[in-house]
């Protein structure tokens, strides 16, 4: 049983290697923490408490799953290692195997992804926060040290996706 952390800067890749696991995964829990927080109404307005709520329901949603003997797969911009150590002792007190993956590329690729991409009206994701996300993501690698850093460059999805394989017992 495996407790999957796909983390990154927005705009990296993880929500489409975080499918492409939960594909191979029978009886997966793709949790899609941002996803979750949407359901909160005024989550904007109130971005501190939302946070707060939205992380402990995704504890207790990994738990729940991990409990049945299934794998769980989160797909998130984690920045804060505080916050990726809750899954981490959550992963220790189901014995389920706990593998974070921190994708990554330079800043300037990034940054080139994003507008290509473009951006929703009225969303909270700003060019300017891809570039801030960007840059939080590098410290949190520094203080991550059992993370594997997966440099995704000009790489496509299914090369990332099988350096990710290849670096880990992913299916195994």
């Amino acid at each position: 049983m495996k407790l999957i952390l796909i983390n990154g800067p927005t705009g990296i890749g993880k929500s489409t290697i975080s499918k492409k696991i939960h594909k191979e995964h029978p009886m997966s829990f793709l949790l899609d923490i941002d996803a979750q927080r949407r359901y909160i109404s005024g989550y904007r307005e109130n971005r501190k408490e939302s946070l707060r709520l939205v992380l402990a329901v995704s504890v207790a949603i990994a738990d729940e799953h991990l409990a049945s003997g299934h794998d769980v797969i989160i797909d998130r911009v984690f920045v804060d290692s505080e916050v990726t150590d809750r899954f981490v002792k959550l992963g220790e007190k189901r014995n389920a195997d706990f593998l974070e993956f921190i994708l990554n590329t330079d800043k300037e690729t990034l940054m080139k992804r994003a507008q290509e991409r473009g951006f929703n009206d009225g969303s909270m994701l700003t060019i300017e926060k891809v570039g801030k996300f960007w840059e939080q993501t590098q410290l949190y690698i520094e203080n991550r040290p059992k993370a594997v850093v997966v440099e995704t460059g000009k790489k496509s999805i299914d090369e990332v996706y099988d350096l990710i394989r290849n670096k880990s017992n992913l299916l195994k």
